[in-house]
């Protein structure tokens, strides 16, 4: 691939971007709007002729990696792993 493929490719990337990005933002709007029709309701669920929706809350425990690298440094130590990613960027 030369430079001006390589151009080309890069420009189709920054549109295709720009695009998720609208279409994110289109999508949050509808969730939300789904959701305050839900609170409206009064209601964690709905069912219409196509689809099943519902918005619960879920409770999760997680770790305090912080909490933990502050008070016992050596078990945060003993059981930290690394990862390590490669970085694709475009400016």
């Amino acid at each position: 691939m030369d430079n001006l493929q390589m151009d080309e490719k890069l420009a189709r990337l920054r549109r295709c971007r720009r695009d998720m990005d609208t279409l994110k933002q289109e999508a949050e709007a509808i969730e939300a709007e789904v959701k305050a029709e839900l609170e409206a309701r009064g209601a964690d669920q709905a069912e219409t002729a196509h689809y099943r929706v519902s918005w619960k809350t879920v409770s999760s425990t997680r770790l305090d990696a912080k909490a933990l690298k502050a008070e016992r440094p050596e078990i945060y130590d003993r059981y930290a792993v690394t990862s390590t990613t490669k970085r694709f960027t475009v400016t």
